[in-house]
C-alpha cells in the first residue's frame, strides 16, 4: 500500500524521464500468452481495485472482477464486506500479513492453526460463491523497511514455503484440488536490478532475495504509483510511465517460468491531470502486455501530500478503462 511504500527519490524520477534504454529487451513488449491455470484468468485482464474503488463501482458502470483485501494472521474470513463482494461474483486478492509474529516463528509452525483456518475459509468461500479462482499473498511488500523487523529475506522465504506447504497439504491450492492461487507482491523497486539503481534505491530489497521459486508462486505481483505533484522537488514532480514501474516485473516473470503478472496496486496522484493521464497510460500498457492478468487501482491517501483517491476525470478515465476489451477478463 502507498502508506507503507517508499516513494521514488528525485534521481529515480530523473532516470525515469531520461528514457528507458536500460530496460531489458522486450520488458515493455507484449508477452506470450500465459496458461489460464496459473492465473485462473481468461478473456483479458481482470479489472480491479481496493475497497475505495469498489465503493464507486456504480459510477464506473460495472462491477470489479477482483478486489484487494488485507488481513493479518489471526483474522477470520470472510467478513461481511467479503461476503457481499463474492456474492456478486467478484473474487479477491487477499494479503495474509504478519505484524506480530516473526518469520522464524511462522516457519516453525507456531501459528499453523490460525493460518490454516484462514486458508481453509478462503478456499471454502471460493467454492460456496462459485468462484473459479481466489488469490492469496503472504506478507505483501515483504521488502518494505517496515517489515524487516519480522526477519531476513531468507527467513521470509522459509515462512512462505511453510504457509504454501500448509495449503498444499490441505489440498487448497488450485493445482491440487483447491481454488487458491499464490501471488508474490513486492514494491516495483524490488524488481530493479542493482546495476540500474540509485544509491538510495540500493537500500531497498531485491526480488531474488525474496523469491520462493516458481513452484510456489503462481503470479508475480507489484505495487507502483505515479507520485507526480506530491513530492517536494520540482524535478520529481514529473510523471513516470507504467513501463518504468512495471517493466522489470514483467521481465522477472518472463525469465522465471513465463509466469503471469498482477499489477496488484497502481494509482496516480489526483493533482492536475496526473491521475487521468496515468490511468490512460496503464490502459495502453496492459492492452499491450497480455502477460498482465489483472490490474487493481488503489484509491486512497498515501504518505504526505500524496492522494490517489479517484476524483473527477480520474473516475471517468477509469470507467473508460473498465469498458475496454483488454479488461474483459474473468476467472475461468
Amino acid at each position: 500500500m502507498p502508506k507503507r511504500a517508499l516513494f521514488p527519490s528525485v534521481l529515480a524520477i530523473v532516470i525515469a524521464m531520461a528514457g528507458m534504454s536500460f530496460l531489458p529487451a522486450g520488458a515493455g513488449a507484449a508477452a506470450a500468452t500465459v496458461t489460464v491455470g496459473r492465473s485462473g484468468v481468461t478473456g483479458g485482464a481482470l479489472f480491479g481495485g481496493n475497497m475505495g474503488v469498489q465503493k464507486i463501482d456504480s459510477q464506473l458502470g460495472r462491477k470489479l472482477a477482483v478486489v484487494r483485501r488485507y488481513f493479518r494472521i489471526g483474522n477470520k474470513f470472510p467478513w461481511p464486506a467479503d461476503k457481499a463482494l463474492m456474492s456478486r461474483g467478484t473474487t479477491e486478492l487477499a494479503s495474509l500479513d504478519t505484524t506480530r509474529y516473526s518469520y522464524t516463528s511462522i516457519a516453525a509452525g507456531n501459528h499453523d492453526a490460525s493460518i490454516l483456518s484462514f486458508l481453509r475459509s478462503v478456499n471454502k468461500a471460493a467454492v460456496s460463491y462459485h468462484l473459479g479462482a481466489i488469490y492469496v499473498s503472504f506478507q505483501h511488500e515483504a521488502s518494505n523497511a517496515n517489515h524487516r523487523r519480522m526477519g531476513t529475506p531468507a527467513e521470509f522465504v522459509r515462512a512462505w514455503d511453510h504457509v504454501h506447504h500448509l495449503a498444499g497439504n490441505a489440498h487448497l491450492n488450485w493445482n491440487n484440488g483447491g481454488r487458491i492461487h499464490w501471488v508474490l507482491i513486492l514494491s516495483w523497486r524490488t524488481y530493479l536490478p542493482m546495476s540500474v539503481r540509485t544509491t538510495w534505491q540500493k537500500k531497498a530489497g531485491w526480488v531474488g532475495w525474496y523469491w520462493p521459486g516458481a513452484s510456489e508462486v503462481d503470479i508475480v505481483g507489484a505495487d507502483g504509483y505515479d507520485v507526480a505533484g506530491c513530492v517536494a522537488s520540482r524535478t520529481a514532480r514529473k510523471t513516470v510511465s507504467p513501463r518504468y514501474l512495471f517493466g522489470y516485473e514483467l521481465a522477472w516473470a518472463r525469465n522465471h517460468g513465463g509466469l503471469p503478472v498482477f499489477v496488484s496496486e497502481f494509482g496516480g496522484n489526483n493533482k492536475g491531470s496526473v491521475q487521468p493521464d496515468f490511468v490512460r497510460s496503464m490502459q495502453t500498457y496492459v492492452a499491450a502486455n497480455h502477460v498482465i492478468a489483472a490490474a487493481l487501482y488503489w484509491s486512497g491517501r498515501g504518505r504526505g501530500t500524496c492522494n490517489f483517491t479517484l476524483t473527477g476525470t480520474g473516475i471517468t478515465t477509469l470507467k473508460a478503462m473498465g469498458h475496454t476489451a483488454a479488461f474483459a477478463g474473468h476467472i475461468g
